[in-house]
């Protein structure tokens, strides 16, 4: 018996080793554009690790990371960067806006809210 709840004891301590270090970004809810002519995709999320999107989608089919800082976009779209697309492995290179925009470019002068660049949160210029 003594064996055993050690066994167990061991197994729970080694479960708790994992890397606890890998944090997420994750945009919930925009309309994602991701790429100059592909079709939009409502009520999105993407996940970035590190300097590169992990994964983008849907949010019924794309899973949100427990150890992640969530950002809620609702109303807001993402386009990527000039230059970028936003896919899994690619560098998060992308811009937050308020309004629909024209592509990928946007609507007016302002518009842009803020930006990721290299998976860092970069304010609006």
């Amino acid at each position: 018996m003594r064996s055993a709840l050690l066994l167990a004891l061991g197994s729970f301590l080694l479960a708790g080793c994992g890397n606890t270090d890998v944090k997420y970004k994750v945009l919930i809810g925009a309309t994602t554009v991701v790429a100059p002519g592909a079709r939009p995709i409502e009520d999105s999320v993407v996940v970035i690790a590190g300097k590169k999107i992990r994964s983008v989608g849907m949010r019924k089919d794309v899973p949100v990371p427990q150890n992640s800082d969530r950002t809620d976009l609702a109303g807001r779209w993402i386009v990527p960067a000039e230059g970028s697309v936003i896919g899994p492995e690619e560098v998060a290179n992308l811009l937050v806006l308020e309004h629909a925009p024209n592509g990928v470019t946007p609507a007016g002068p302002g518009d842009v809210g803020a930006s990721l660049v290299a998976g860092e949160w970069k304010a609006a210029k």
